[in-house]
């Protein structure tokens, strides 16, 4: 009696799983906009990372939103705390990208994106900046993926 009550409970929960009206946020298959003309300007390396992710979305197709966009980026680093003798312990990465939607040459809506993430200092410079750049890549894709949420949804 248990084993079939326990059959009964598994399938409910498959059906009901099923039938819940599930779509994932960024469907690939429902992209609503093409980007006809984007403008970078800022740092080279976030422009590169945003601009090979937002190349996708390149390819114009029928009835598709057509969008002009500027992008300018913004790199900063600075020193989060000190060490008794004065020397920097952790800094703190921080990228800013204003996306600008145009129509038209003119700005019709305006965001700006922002992530930050802190970084130990290393005993190797050279292993700190393959993690300065590790990061740096990481937040330039977030904030594409923001960017692409941001548009999906106007």
């Amino acid at each position: 009696m248990i084993k079939s009550s326990k059959n009964i409970f598994i399938i409910f929960i498959l059906v009901s799983l099923i039938g819940c009206g599930y779509t994932p946020l960024l469907d690939v298959n429902k992209e609503k906009f093409f980007i006809n003309k984007l403008s970078l300007e800022g740092d080279r390396q976030v422009s590169n990372y945003i601009s090979i992710n937002l190349k996708r979305y390149q390819n114009y197709k029928e009835d598709m939103k057509i969008i002009d966009m500027e992008i300018s980026s913004n790199y900063q680093k600075s020193v989060a705390n000190k060490d008794r003798s004065g020397d920097p312990k952790n800094y703190n990465i921080k990228l800013i990208v204003e996306v600008n939607i145009m129509k038209d040459e003119k700005i019709i809506l305006s965001k700006i994106f922002e992530e930050n993430r802190s970084l130990a200092v290393q005993n190797r410079k050279i292993k700190e900046k393959e993690m300065e750049r590790k990061y740096k890549k990481d937040l330039s894709n977030l904030i594409s993926k923001n960017i692409i949420f941001f548009l999906s949804n106007q």
